[in-house]
This record gives structure tokens, C-alpha cells and sequence, in this order.
């Protein structure tokens, strides 16, 4: 390779960058100067072209319902096919608009998840959140922030600088920290610790060695144990909370806390815990999946990764025993 040719890859790769970031920012200006309806409509069109064109992400969404959802028929798979790429569209259009829509949310639903989450609180060990790919999620967690108190949500770096640092700021300014995929327990402990909420979307497939396997949907799922760590060390309840469209707004929909074991469990007994407590969490995300399948992210591969051989599980369940750092 000539001298300085990955200087040169560098600044192309920085240029195509900042194109792409100026029209989204230029795209994101248009959009913001119409209606939250018309930008919704626009966007949400768009969306019903990409999934003409986009077999990959539909062959997923189909291959998804066929392992959740086999006894729904023909005309109800391709119906949820095309509603899952639409929401996508509704999702940017709603981000675009997040101000006026945080500002006119409904107030009664916002009152009661705020009110399960004071009691929550109550014993002084803080709060976690259980949430996943629904309605607009993006949109619950700015709404959480500003109704509510800080959040801090867990985030998949995206590979255009300009655009990553854009989008954090904008989670930011409504009171939402972004913690990177990579970050600590001790990092999310210390937002913890210091009053802030921490929330988890415990619905993404995680690569081999990275996570346990429940079930959901009768298939097993490869998912985190963050949630479930951060819950024994520091005795905080899980509060389950997930995002539902109602008419033009997102309004969360909570449950009961979900408990950690008092007092904390032995090391020979850790991963047991993690694993009842996983299963938990993810069992109510099933749930509301199955009462509203129109509103989940199907498109992701949930089921991609698939039990290895027996020792492999088993120096996964040893490895888990130790809470990481």
C-alpha cells in the first residue's frame, strides 16, 4: 500500500461522513418544519418502498413470526411484515418532533408509571428498568426524562461520528445519558448510585459467550445478564416498563417490580439467581409482545444465536458465577 494511503482512506471516510450527516441534519430541518402527521405519513411511506426492496430485513421479520407466532395465517404475517417496517418511519418522524410530543403526553399514564417508580425507590437501593423495542422506545426515554428524572440508556455506537455525537446530544437535552455498549457495571453503578435510573432493552440477541439462554416464545434466546447483575449488587427493584402507541403518543405500560433476592445470594448460588431473574424479565416482555405484536421490533434477529455444545453453557455459567467489573 503507498505511503499515506490510510491517511487518505481516513479523510474520505471522514467526508462521506459529514455528506451523509449534513443531509440528515438537512433532512431532519424539513421534516421539523412540517406537521408531526405529515412527517409520519412522508416517512412512513418511505418505509412502505424499503420493504418492497429490503428482503433481508423481511425475510427476518417473516422467519421471527414463524418461530413466535405460527398459528397466525397469511394475510396477518404479511399485514405485520409491513407494519413493522412502518413504525420505523414513525419512529424517526416522531424523534424529529420529540419536543412537542414529550410536552403533550397524555398526563394520567406518565402520572402512574411515576408514581410506581417513587415506591419502587422507596427502600433507598435505587431503580432499574426493564423495557425492549416497542412503540417508540426512543421516544419513551426522552419522555422519562423529562416527566420523570434522568435515564440512562444503554447505546449501539453508530459507525458515522458526526451523526453518533448528534443523536446523543439530542438524548442528552432531554435528560437521557447514553452508556455505551462497551460501559462498566461500574459505570451504570455509579449512575445508580448517584439517583439516576438505569434502563435496559432486554429483547436484542447477544453474540456467543455473551449472554445466557431463556426462553421466549418457546425457542431458546441468547440475552444479557446485565440486568439481572446490576439488580443483586445493588438491591434495586426491576420496574418493567415498555412503550405503547395510544392514538398519536407513546404512553408507557409498567408492571410490578421485579425483585432481586434479599439478602444477596452466595457466589455458588449467583447464577442460578441471574438466570430465574433473566427468564422473568423476559417473560414479560413475551407477554406484552403476544397482547400487542403490531407494536415489536421484528426485524432484529432475537433468535440468531443458538446453544452451543454442553461444556460451552456450562464455562458460560461458571463465568457468570463472578460479577464482572
Amino acid at each position: 500500500m503507498p505511503e499515506g494511503a490510510p491517511a487518505r482512506d481516513g479523510a474520505v471516510v471522514r467526508a462521506a461522513n459529514y455528506i451523509v450527516y449534513g443531509g440528515l441534519r438537512a433532512a431532519w430541518a424539513l421534516l421539523g418544519s412540517v406537521s408531526t402527521a405529515a412527517a409520519r405519513g412522508a416517512l412512513q411511506n418511505i418505509a412502505d418502498i424499503v420493504a418492497r426492496y429490503d428482503r433481508t430485513h423481511v425475510d427476518i421479520v417473516r422467519e421471527n413470526l414463524a418461530i413466535a407466532l405460527p398459528q397466525i395465517d397469511e394475510a396477518s404475517a404479511q399485514h405485520l411484515a409491513r407494519v413493522a417496517f412502518r413504525n420505523w418511519g414513525r419512529i424517526a418522524a416522531e424523534i424529529i418532533h420529540a419536543q412537542e410530543l414529550v410536552a403533550s403526553a397524555p398526563q394520567r399514564p406518565w402520572e402512574r408509571v411515576a408514581e410506581r417508580a417513587q415506591q419502587a425507590r422507596s427502600a433507598g437501593k435505587g431503580l432499574l428498568v426493564l423495557t425492549a423495542h416497542t412503540a417508540n422506545f426512543e421516544l419513551l426515554a426522552r419522555t422519562w426524562g423529562v416527566r420523570i428524572g434522568p435515564v440512562a440508556v444503554f447505546h449501539r455506537t453508530i459507525h458515522n461520528d458526526p451523526i453518533d455525537r448528534f443523536l446523543v446530544k439530542h438524548r442528552r437535552a432531554m435528560n437521557v445519558v447514553s452508556l455505551g455498549r462497551g460501559a462498566s457495571v461500574r459505570e451504570a453503578l455509579r449512575l445508580i448510585q448517584a439517583g439516576t435510573c438505569v434502563a435496559v432493552a432486554l429483547d436484542q440477541n447477544q453474540r456467543p459467550g455473551h449472554g445466557i439462554f431463556v426462553d421466549m416464545f418457546g425457542r431458546p434466546a441468547s440475552t444479557s445478564t446485565m440486568l439481572a447483575r446490576l439488580s443483586i449488587a445493588t438491591g434495586a427493584p426491576v420496574l418493567p416498563v415498555f412503550g405503547a402507541w395510544h392514538g398519536e403518543h407513546t404512553i408507557p405500560v409498567s408492571g410490578r417490580p421485579i425483585h432481586p433476592p434479599s439478602p444477596q445470594p452466595p457466589p455458588a448460588e449467583r447464577a442460578e439467581h441471574i438466570r430465574r431473574l433473566t427468564q422473568r424479565y423476559t417473560s414479560a416482555i413475551e407477554t406484552f409482545v403476544r397482547r400487542h405484536p403490531e407494536q415489536w421490533n421484528w426485524a432484529h434477529r432475537r433468535w440468531k444465536t443458538q446453544p452451543q455444545a454442553p461444556e460451552a453453557e456450562a464455562q458460560l455459567q461458571r463465568d457468570i458465577e463472578v460479577f464482572t467489573e
